[in-house]
């Protein structure tokens, strides 16, 4: 008779684990009163709907509603509809619910078996919770990322390409779905449905706002960003910034240092790691690029804070399970979840905190060698694990 696994590691256990992260992250932001505090990012989200209805500018300041910008796609402020019609106290948390179990369920699909889904929906978790009292969109957003290649590998190529197509419309993160592309069995199919869906979404807004507001919104989206990657890097707000480059400007005090210094070599090295072809049918190389440009993603990001840094967790769970676990691997697992994961919440000292992991950026640093881990890893001749049991 085979044993039961322990009631931590059974699928209902953990739905209802993530359903209650969900529910409780939702309703204590949102009873803690100040709303423009504490659930501003939803504020803002929910807000871009009526923006948008009314044919209002979609990234000006709106200071009487909330602070900081709206710097998301047209097409989430349309998608935003069903929120923007509940009541705070509930839209807030059908949201937060929304973001929890779409990633949770995200995690349980994944071609790995069920002890490796596991340990993932684990190691995950906290980071999360993060993201979550932040009422952020990052777990979506890293959803929508894992959905994609798990469609493409069920060989779901329309879904898979819709998958890609929110997310680089909503976030742009979503265009590292693309590097799945030739681990699809029909390329020329997915490559016409990421056409079929990146034309209509793009029209979207157009055909719901009319010809010159759509594309007003365009224009304001990509003059936001700009201004918001302008801000990010001033090394006075240790808020933002926690990317690669955000450290060495932080350790050198120079704010000037460019991201091409970091972003021209690692996309060398993405290249170089990813043009093995003989290996992409292989499904352990396939889960280490998934890792692999997940956890890029916020090496790279000026935008990177901390409850952004849930969508890297997801990688360096699949980087954990996809090899024997030796002591070097437990130990950079305990660092990366104490400093990258731990180190924003009440439960790490807030001295250390203050006064080395924030000034210094050392929040990135561990994941940053997981990066380099998983990329020898890949460039290893022949994986010695199967990730099927």
């Amino acid at each position: 008779m085979e044993n039961k696994p322990a009631f931590y590691a059974r699928y209902e256990f953990l739905l209802g684990l993530w359903l209650f992260a969900g529910l409780f992250t939702g309703i204590k932001q949102y009873n803690l009163g100040e709303i423009n505090s504490h659930i501003n990012n939803f504020i803002i989200f929910k807000s871009s709907y009526g923006h948008f209805l009314q044919r209002m500018p979609l990234y000006l300041e709106y200071p009487k509603e909330y602070f900081d910008l709206y710097l998301y796609g047209p097409i989430f402020a349309i998608l935003m509809a069903p929120f923007a019609w509940l009541p705070t106290s509930i839209s807030v948390t059908v949201w937060n619910v929304v973001n929890a179990l779409v990633l949770f369920l995200a995690v349980w699909n994944l071609p790995l078996d069920e002890r490796k889904r596991v340990a993932i929906s684990w190691i995950i978790l906290n980071s999360s919770m993060t993201a979550l009292l932040n009422t952020q969109f990052h777990p979506l957003c890293i959803a929508l990322i894992l959905w994609s290649y798990i469609c493409i590998h069920r060989g779901q190529d329309a879904w898979a390409a819709l998958w890609i197509v929110l997310g680089i419309c909503i976030k742009l993160y979503g265009i590292v779905g693309l590097a799945f592309f030739f681990f699809s069995k029909k390329p020329l199919r997915l490559a016409g449905y990421l056409i079929f869906w990146m034309l209509l979404i793009l029209l979207i807004p157009m055909i719901l706002g009319g010809w010159d507001y759509g594309m007003s919104t365009y224009q304001g989206w990509r003059e936001v960003l700009t201004h918001k990657n302008e801000l990010n890097i001033d090394i006075r707000n240790l808020r933002t910034d926690v990317c690669v480059m955000g450290m060495f400007r932080r350790w050198t005090g120079d704010s000037t240092l460019s991201n091409l210094w970091f972003l021209i070599p690692s996309m060398a090295l993405n290249v170089f790691v990813f043009f093995q072809v003989k290996k992409w049918k292989d499904l352990s190389f396939q889960l280490r690029m998934l890792a692999f440009v997940s956890i890029y993603l916020m090496l790279a990001s000026t935008g990177t804070e901390s409850p952004t840094l849930i969508m890297a967790f997801p990688g360096v769970g699949i980087w954990f399970v996809l090899r024997e676990k030796s002591k070097a691997r437990w130990v950079l697992l305990l660092i990366t979840l104490i400093i990258s994961s731990f180190s924003p919440t009440d439960l790490f000292p807030k001295w250390l905190r203050n006064e080395w992991i924030n000034p210094l950026g050392l929040m990135i640093l561990p994941l940053f060698i997981v990066w380099l881990a998983i990329a020898w890893d890949l460039l290893k001749k022949s994986p010695t694990e199967t990730p099927h049991p």
